[in-house]
């Protein structure tokens, strides 16, 4: 909102009245100007954070697989057989607890009172 005021008292050399604008703003759409700007900043620095983050996870996917390739290209098949092996037994599941358990009875001399 503009408002535009002259005075008598404002005038040039010349004695033609100088024009002065002044602008005049509502305080309450100031406030939620500046409420609304700092939330798209934040949203602004969220999506930021965002695309910074994958972008190092897929560097880090790049250098992982460039690793693995240069560690597996050097191998040789006896080599590589024996890693794969030793790579498979880590990711089988193993059995805890077989079919064939019974448990055991406590002998009568592991009975101890021990006074508590």
């Amino acid at each position: 909102m503009f408002r535009t005021t002259s005075s008598a008292a404002n005038m040039d050399e010349d004695g033609s009245p100088n024009i002065q604008q002044t602008r005049a703003e509502n305080p309450s759409s100031v406030a939620a100007s500046l409420r609304l700007l700092a939330e798209l900043n934040a949203l602004e620095a969220e999506e930021m954070k965002c695309r910074h983050e994958e972008r190092a996870k897929q560097i880090q996917e790049e250098m992982d697989d460039k690793n693995m390739e240069r560690n597996n290209s050097n191998y040789t098949p006896m080599r590589k057989a024996y890693f794969d092996r030793k790579q498979k037994r880590n990711y089988e599941p193993t059995a805890v607890v077989s079919s064939n358990y019974t448990p055991t009875m406590a002998d009568d001399e592991d009975d101890v009172d021990y006074g508590y």
